[in-house]
């Protein structure tokens, strides 16, 4: 009699259990269905608005077995304590990525649509679960900024020990900097002043804008007063090698066109200067 007793109790935790899973599952699938057909821009939020429904249901559900199966999980806890110490153990890693991930989910150091630069990935974020996080590679290097066909899926303890670099693409503009290497034996004024009229072709369509951007009352209080004036600075690698560091404002999902577009310039004028060493300026460019 006790017997049947005990397997009705255990029946009953089941299908009880079994309710409440596929119950939620099919609320998550009409909510995801509901958000998926509305109109709402860029596809980024949406995307971000799925992944927050996914992550929200999956703690509901593992709450939901805890509360139906809280006596059993009492007596384990009890009977199993260095079980439990020896799994812990074990499952560390697991462990490490629930807790980077709940870490993520808290402090929102980043959403879905931000590119991301984490330890030695570099990448757009186009998901995140509560034990790895899915980018869209980009590079090659830090150098550029262009999708390399790869897929990264990433551990969340990554997020315990490393810092996390973001470059949003829901602001409208954004301060971008990148390295032109030259050998100690070239005319280095010449270069940095190229570079420099380089970049502020590149940017002349829409400083005005970008200057406007930044001095919003928004980014005013983060940044305070902020010079976005392109700009040229140097720094010895070493005897044979001196870096032209470049910083210039750029449209957010254009940094990588311009750079090119500055480097394929500065090359440009760079040709020129050699085969003119007595003119100081290309006809027609000046710098002010």
């Amino acid at each position: 009699m006790n017997s049947i007793t005990l397997d009705d109790y255990y029946l009953q935790h089941i299908v009880t259990s079994l309710i409440f899973f596929f119950v939620l599952i099919a609320i998550r699938f009409l909510l995801v269905k509901q958000v998926s057909h509305l109109k709402i821009s860029p596809a980024e939020t949406k995307r971000s608005i799925i992944v927050k429904i996914n992550n929200i249901f999956i703690i509901i559900i593992f709450l939901s077995f805890i509360t139906i199966w809280s006596d059993e999980i009492k007596t384990m806890a009890i009977s199993f304590v260095a079980i439990a110490a020896a799994i812990a153990i074990a499952t560390k890693e697991f462990i490490l990525c629930f807790i980077g991930g709940l870490y993520k989910w808290l402090s929102k150091p980043f959403s879905v649509g931000d590119r991301i630069e984490v330890s030695t990935f570099r990448g757009e974020v186009v998901d995140f679960k509560f034990l790895s996080t899915t980018l869209i590679e980009i590079g090659p290097g830090k150098e550029h900024s262009q999708y390399t066909g790869r897929v990264l899926v990433i551990p969340n303890s990554i997020y315990l020990t490393s810092t996390i670099a973001k470059e949003s693409h829901t602001e409208s503009f954004t301060l971008h900097s990148f390295i032109v290497p030259i050998s100690n034996n070239e005319d280095w004024s010449t270069s940095e002043r190229n570079l420099l009229i380089a970049s502020k072709e590149a940017c002349d369509s829409y400083f005005e804008e970008a200057k406007n951007f930044y001095a919003s009352e928004k980014h005013f209080f983060v940044l305070g007063p902020v010079n976005i004036e392109p700009r040229v600075q140097l720094s010895i690698v070493n005897p044979n090698q001196i870096n032209l560091i470049v910083r210039l404002p750029c449209p957010s999902l254009q940094t990588n066109q311009i750079q090119q577009n500055i480097i394929r310039y500065y090359l440009e004028l760079q040709s020129f200067s050699k085969k003119n060493p007595i003119q100081t300026e290309r006809p027609g460019v000046t710098v002010t």
